[in-house]
């Protein structure tokens, strides 16, 4: 028992490793499917390798960033569950992230940390709505509108996204230590 106690805070503090190192593969092979379209396979296996690791580290940062004084606009089961809900999706993980990173900064450098989460989250949107354009360009033989959104516009925003995610990882976790009293309820 006491081995097992011994690890999890060694499995929860290299979760953001783990995390940027599959938004950093997520990104390069991102770009390189535009130039090979066979690629795209990895691009969806590592999305699929990528989100649960993500989910689970932003419920365990959630955790760790509350601050007396400091009220938070979601839960930390709704963070999670908020990227599950239609038209929800669109702005409250956003919200979530922001509020864990302005959690414990002082007023004056809120914005330094949360600027990059906003970045992140406009270039996923974009990059979500650009490959669902493209795909229904594609689908449905639009040529009036296909040459408004290239495929190569939604494959740019969304490794643009994997890509600043990875700093936004790194400044919540660093901001966020992990805390050894909260692991048992993880």
């Amino acid at each position: 028992m006491d081995s097992v106690t011994t690890l999890r805070p060694h499995v929860v503090a290299t979760q953001a490793g783990l995390l940027t190192a599959l938004l950093t593969a997520q990104a390069g092979v991102q770009l390189l499917s535009i130039a090979m379209p066979v690629l795209r396979f990895f691009v969806a296996l590592l999305f699929v390798c990528t989100v649960p690791v993500l989910l689970v580290w932003l419920r365990r940062v959630r955790l760790n960033a509350e601050v007396p004084g400091r009220v938070h606009r979601w839960s930390p089961g709704w963070v999670v569950g908020a990227w599950f809900v239609p038209v929800l999706n669109l702005w409250a993980p956003y919200q979530a992230i922001a509020d864990v990173a302005a959690a414990g900064v002082p007023e004056s450098r809120r914005s330094d940390v949360t600027r990059p989460v906003l970045a992140w989250w406009l270039s996923w949107l974009v990059g979500l709505v650009a490959t669902a354009a493209s795909v229904r360009m594609w689908w449905f033989g639009d040529v009036v509108f296909a040459p408004l959104v290239p495929r190569w516009v939604g494959a740019v925003f969304l490794a643009l996204a994997s890509v600043l995610l990875v700093t936004v990882v790194r400044k919540l976790s660093a901001l966020h230590p992990v805390d050894e009293r909260l692991i048992g309820t993880m």
